[in-house]
């Protein structure tokens, strides 16, 4: 006889339970933000590459969001959007909170479009 047997496995123990728990939650979490945001980025894009100040505003927040070190979001601006564009834009802030990914890949050609925006923002800085 052999000195080993055959076991089935432990249940769970409650803390792997609850960490598994969040886990799936954080993931939940992760694809609402990103459905929601994906949703909500193409009408900020269409509006940020005109000539209004909420195309300014919204500037600036994807710029926030492309690199915050340089671009710092102040959210009063989020006071000069419209209700469905503040809500749209509070929609890609928590995409890219939760997401894990850099902002400019979830659109098309994106990191050309926030160098674009870059430029169009430095000019109006001077």
């Amino acid at each position: 006889m052999s000195q080993y047997r055959v076991r089935t496995p432990e249940p769970r123990s409650r803390l792997s339970q609850a960490l598994a728990e969040v886990m799936h939650e954080t993931r939940q979490r992760q694809l609402e933000a990103e459905q929601q945001g994906l949703a909500a980025l193409e009408p900020l894009v269409r509006v940020a590459q005109g000539h209004s100040g909420q195309s300014h505003h919204l500037r600036r927040l994807l710029l926030g969001l492309y690199n915050g070190y340089r671009w710092p979001f102040e959210m009063q601006r989020l006071r000069g959007l419209d209700a469905d564009l503040q809500a749209d834009a509070l929609a890609v802030i928590r995409m890219a909170t939760y997401s894990g990914h850099e902002i400019h890949t979830f659109i098309e050609g994106g990191d050309t479009l926030l160098k674009r925006f870059w430029e169009i923002e430095e000019a109006a800085d001077e």
